[in-house]
């Protein structure tokens, strides 16, 4: 560039939330400001100015920035001025490349005030750039790290840090907005999607089910964007049914960072390993009973491998084979016998059939239906057993102990929330005297401070509170005597034997080479 040509100054201002937190001077505002003071005392043009409020530095795909460099492309503006280094951004790789490449590429001047960068000075070189942008991003990461443990220990405390609720639930903006509230209509949904699971429904039938009877998918039910020019936007998806099967979040222990980013620099996300959950138990209401939520974790375990268009075999991830310990499969052989074609349902082991060749395992075949008959009859007996055993007198006396300690702790919790109710109109009418002259301000400090710490307390009382009472409704659903009934009914008749009653009944059913069979049961009573 000559020295005669004419700036044409285009300035960029960015502000992210983070730094509006750390600094006061980082405002657009005052960016601006400190910009116009140079650009008038050096007697430049400005052209235009290119803004992005309240986003991160540590990406480049913003709309303010996407303008600036149309602008260059067009030959609209040559110079840029930042107030320092960090607007432009932070992230290591992409600032030097602007900085050092792009803009000199492009014969465009670049000045960053306060750090005293002048791209177009011969004397500098580029050693301050690579460390102020070195800088800039550990400063990003810095309080990345540090938001996130803050975050995170608020999780485990019970606190919903996410913004956007789970499916089932909403944010209690009212009252605490990291509180979770039950949506009456998704919850319904919810509860169809464990339901049908544990009728033996498959993942993929129930979404094409929800998908048939036009039933919104969450992120429209949520009013988000989320994949709106997908082509298959609207259609419940495999991954959505899983996700809301296996989190304990419906049982009332409430369950994030089952995702996670991959980096402080990215909005990619991935799933979390299991293990790194914060499950925070007993913090917010259950939809699923915890006992319906650990049948299903039974039955997803036992059938989450098998394929979409097999048949439904009541036993299906139930069988084990006792020597190699793989699972035993459920297929058909199919012949012809005088010309009549014929079906029978066999067992075999899976892991025989895989290396027959290098005779790892023995076949185990054995009929099926013979052997599902023998099963239910088993069951049916061991059913009679547990009946004559069973002391449901017992199981009433403690559900009307649970029923009122639940009534005192809503009591107790009503008249909480009426004591932080009154303690902020105090506040209210506090002020009210503090600006008429009745109280000068130390009186008025003094009694505030005492206001606010017995608010706080009674906030961390009302949250205790309930935390109590949704362990209380849990334990009083699981102990429903009408439930119990209704099962012992089912496991005298088994007329219609559901993998939902299996799974409460039967942990395993384990097969030896000389087809003897073993069956596990769940519950103690009937060892």
């Amino acid at each position: 560039m000559n020295a005669n040509e004419t700036y044409k100054v285009g300035i960029y201002l960015r502000l992210s939330r983070d730094d509006e937190k750390d600094d006061e001077s980082q405002s657009i505002t005052n960016q601006r400001d400190y910009i116009m003071n140079y650009i008038i005392h050096n007697n430049l043009v400005l052209v235009d100015e290119y803004i992005d409020d309240g986003v991160s530095g540590t990406e480049f795909d913003r709309n303010g920035w996407n303008r600036l460099i149309e602008d260059i492309e067009n030959g609209r503006i040559n110079m840029v001025i930042t107030k320092d280094t960090s607007r432009l951004g932070r992230n290591i790789s992409q600032s030097l490349y602007y900085s050092t490449e792009y803009f000199q590429e492009k014969n465009v001047r670049y000045i960053a005030l306060t750090d005293g960068i002048d791209t177009f000075d011969k004397s500098q070189n580029t050693d301050m750039l690579m460390f102020k942008a070195f800088y800039n991003e550990m400063y990003v990461k810095d309080i990345s790290t540090k938001i996130k443990a803050t975050l995170n220990s608020q999780k485990r405390n019970g606190k919903f840090m996410g913004g956007i609720a789970p499916y089932g639930y909403d944010r209690n903006i009212s009252f605490d907005k990291h509180e979770l509230i039950i949506n009456e209509e998704q919850a319904a949904i919810v509860k169809r999607i464990y339901d049908l699971f544990m009728e033996g429904m498959g993942v993929k039938k129930i979404a094409n089910l929800l998908t048939d009877e036009n039933v919104p998918i969450p992120s429209i039910q949520k009013n988000l964007n989320r994949g709106i020019k997908s082509s298959v936007y609207g259609v419940w998806q495999e991954t959505t049914i899983a996700d809301i099967l296996t989190n304990p979040t419906y049982k009332g222990d409430l369950t994030q960072c089952r995702e996670y980013k991959v980096s402080y620099k990215s909005k990619k996300r991935r799933k979390n390993d299991r293990k790194n959950w914060i499950i925070a138990k007993g913090a917010c209401p259950a939809i699923i009973s915890e006992d319906v939520f650990n049948i299903v974790q039974d039955m997803y375990s036992k059938n989450k491998n098998r394929a979409t268009n097999s048949l439904e075999y009541l036993l299906r991830g139930f069988l084990v084979c006792k020597e190699c310990g793989h699972t035993i499969s459920i297929g058909q052989a199919k012949w012809s016998c005088n010309g009549v074609k014929k079906i029978k349902n066999i067992c075999y082991c899976n892991f025989w059939k895989k290396f027959s060749k290098y005779d790892v395992c023995t076949p185990h075949k054995i009929d099926y239906n013979e052997l599902e008959n023998e099963i239910l009859k088993d069951i049916k007996k061991k059913c009679k057993d547990y009946l004559k055993i069973s002391n449901f007198e017992e199981l009433l006396k403690n559900n009307d102990k649970m029923n009122k300690i639940q009534l005192n702790l809503e009591k107790q919790l009503t008249k909480t929330k009426n004591d932080i109710k009154e303690h902020t109109i105090f506040v209210d009418e506090l002020y009210k005297d503090k600006l008429k002259g009745l109280i000068d301000e130390e009186m008025f400090k003094r009694q505030y401070n005492n206001i606010r710490a017995e608010t706080l307390n009674l906030k961390e009382k009302a949250n205790e509170i309930k935390r109590e009472l949704n362990i209380i409704k849990n334990k009083i659903a699981n102990k429903d005597n009408m439930r119990y009934k209704s099962i012992i009914k089912e496991f005298l008749s088994l007329n219609n034997p559901s993998k939902k009653l299996l799974s409460s009944l039967i942990d395993k059913i384990v097969i030896d080479e000389e087809k003897n069979v073993n069956i596990y049961y769940k519950i103690k009573p009937l060892y």
